[in-house]
C-alpha cells in the first residue's frame, strides 16, 4: 500500500491546535538515551494543559538510528523531537480522526521500506541446429576424451551469512544479542528498544522471526558503518 500523505496531519498542525486551545500550556521535550557514537537516540515529550500544571496531561516517545536509511542523517535529533511532540499531542487528543501517527512518522516508516527492484525478463536464447559432421570411427577413438563429471557443490561454510540461511529462532536471539554487544548494547537496552520500536512488552520474545530478522540488519548495517568509520578515522 502507498504511503499518502494527505490522509495524515503533521506536527505543527496539532501544536497549533494546542496552544489555540491552551494559550498558556507547555511543551516539553527530554532526551532518555543518546549514543553519539552509534546514533540512537530516545526522546520523551511531556505536554501541560496549563503554566503552572504540576504533571503533564500527556507524554509520547520517539526514538530515531542516524544510520538507518533515513534522509535526515545529519538531524536525527530533531526529527526525533518532532515525532515525540506528535504523539504526546496525538495522545492528549489533537488531530487524531485520520489516526495518530504524525505525517512526519509516515513519511519516515515510507523512506526505511527498501525498494523492490523489477526484475527484468530475460531475452529467449537463440537456438542454432548443430550441423551434423560424419567422422571417422577411428578420429572418434583416437581423440574422444571420457566425459568429465560435473563439479560437487560445494559445501556451505559455517561463516556464511544469517541472511543466506534460516536461522531457528534461539541462533537468531544470540545472533542479535551479539550484534548489540558490538554497538555497547546490552540485553536490557535492547529490550528498551525493541519495545519502543514495535510496541510490545516483552522484548525479543514477542517478536516474530521475520522481525527478528529485521532487528538483526539494522544492528549488523550499524556495525558496519561504524567500522567504515573507524577505519576513516
Amino acid at each position: 500500500m502507498r504511503f499518502n500523505p494527505d490522509e495524515y496531519v503533521t506536527v505543527a498542525q496539532r501544536i497549533e491546535k494546542f496552544y489555540a486551545k491552551y494559550p498558556t500550556g507547555r511543551i516539553l521535550t527530554s532526551v532518555l538515551e543518546h549514543n553519539a557514537e552509534t546514533g540512537f537516540i530516545l526522546i520523551k515529550a511531556e505536554v501541560f494543559r496549563e503554566s503552572d500544571d504540576a504533571l503533564p496531561a500527556a507524554t509520547g516517545h520517539a526514538y530515531e538510528l542516524r544510520s538507518a536509511g533515513h534522509v535526515q542523517q545529519g538531524s536525527y535529533v530533531e526529527v526525533c523531537e518532532t515525532s515525540s511532540v506528535g504523539r504526546a499531542l496525538a495522545l492528549l487528543g489533537f488531530e487524531v480522526k485520520r489516526g495518530v501517527a504524525s505525517r512526519e512518522e509516515m513519511e519516515q516508516a515510507a523512506r526505511k521500506q527498501p525498494e523492490r527492484p523489477v526484475p527484468e525478463k530475460p531475452a529467449p536464447e537463440k537456438t542454432t541446429p548443430a550441423k551434423a559432421v560424419a567422422a571417422p570411427a577411428s578420429a572418434v577413438s583416437q581423440t574422444s576424451a571420457p566425459p568429465t563429471p560435473p563439479p560437487a557443490r560445494p559445501t556451505p561454510s559455517k561463516s556464511a551469512p544469517a541472511s543466506a540461511v534460516e536461522q531457528p529462532p534461539d541462533d537468531l536471539d544470540a545472533q542479535i544479542l551479539q550484534a548489540a554487544g558490538e554497538l555497547g548494547y546490552n540485553d536490557a537496552k535492547v529490550r528498551r528498544w525493541i519495545n519502543q520500536k514495535f510496541e510490545v512488552m516483552g522484548g525479543l520474545g514477542s517478536l516474530t522471526d521475520h522481525d527478528k530478522r529485521e532487528v538483526l540488519k539494522i544492528f549488523r548495517e550499524q556495525s558496519r558503518a561504524d567500522r567504515a568509520k573507524t577505519a576513516r578515522k
